[in-house]
């Protein structure tokens, strides 16, 4: 779907993208994320050619975007920013239904997708008529995915956009996101600075510093086999929840004990991760064939008592 091969930009003598080569399958939620000034966004610009690469080749559908005229790559892609970037101007309505009105749909058709979108977001339809000063910041984020998605791409490019909102309303959009429909069919390219939105977001992480790249590779993999020093430390700060976040309860379900009655419990899968395992009440865990009885407090003490035996384990399994 989307590939780098060493791909650098250069700025006078700076290197601010070093030879970076990596790959984004379809469908894939590909997270960029590294320290300040590691080349992240500038690697998002330059996939959309909005900032020209310095040497290099990336290909979108196979497609090398030297070929491609820039407007034609970009009505391609949906590109949603940090600064939300609607159009103060234009009502709602009108910031959702630009590319289609670009791309000289039927009025019907803009209307009615118009109308799917901001439904889809979680915003009323009164909004439409309103501008981008009159609602907040959570709300304006929301139409500038709605806009992204307007055109219905297959790829959809994201700098930092939870970014400059607070921190409830951000936890929150974030969930919202992952739910959107037809975002699950979708490739995504995300940049963020936050590594528990990267683990939340993404299915495979890359992870960059001074323009290269660290190591690309789902959770799992940079958690229990890093493959720098570096890697290792930019995670240590907030390793236990993101442990949460890779660790599926099959590496604590032998522990449990065997339920005797199927009861009225409700049953997860032992593939399900420990931050996702319910809140409250008792459940079941499914694993080869047994059903184990447990809570969340109890599974997340066997993680604690056993945790390096399953760190070895997770090691072995990525």
């Amino acid at each position: 779907m989307i590939r780098l091969e060493n791909v650098s930009k250069k700025y006078g003598d700076q290197l601010a993208v070093d030879s970076v080569s990596l790959s984004v399958n379809s469908g894939e939620k590909h997270v960029l994320i590294g320290t300040s000034g590691s080349g992240k966004t500038t690697l998002l610009k330059m996939i959309n050619k909005i900032i020209p690469k310095s040497s290099g080749d990336i290909f979108v559908n196979d497609i090398n975007t030297d070929q491609w005229q820039d407007y034609l790559l970009r009505r391609k892609l949906g590109y949603v920013i940090q600064q939300i970037g609607l159009f103060p101007h234009y009502t709602i309505r009108q910031n959702i239904s630009l590319v289609p009105g670009i791309l000289k749909w039927p009025d019907s058709r803009v209307k009615e997708r118009t109308f799917e979108l901001i439904s889809m977001v979680g915003l009323p339809e009164r909004m439409l008529d309103m501008y981008p000063d009159s609602l907040s910041g959570g709300q304006q984020q929301r139409v500038g995915i709605a806009r992204a998605l307007a055109a219905d791409p297959e790829i959809l490019l994201m700098d930092e956009p939870f970014g400059a909102l607070d921190p409830i309303t951000r936890a929150g959009m974030q969930q919202e996101f992952i739910q959107l429909p037809g975002i699950e069919n979708k490739t995504v390219v995300l940049v963020t600075h936050d590594m528990m939105e990267a683990a939340l977001l993404g299915d495979k992480i890359t992870v960059l510093n001074k323009g290269k790249v660290c190591q690309s590779s789902s959770l799992a993999g940079l958690l229990f086999r890093p493959d720098s020093e570096f890697v290792s430390e930019f995670l240590e700060n907030q390793r236990e929840q993101l442990e949460w976040l890779a660790i599926p309860v099959r590496m604590v379900a032998d522990q449990l004990p065997l339920a005797e009655t199927d009861g009225d419990y409700p049953v997860v899968s032992s593939s399900l991760r420990l931050s996702q395992l319910p809140a409250n009440g008792r459940f079941l865990v499914n694993e080869s064939g047994h059903k184990y009885l447990a809570t969340r407090d109890e599974c997340l003490s066997l993680y604690y008592q056993n945790r390096e035996e399953i760190r070895t384990k997770m090691s072995a399994d990525v």
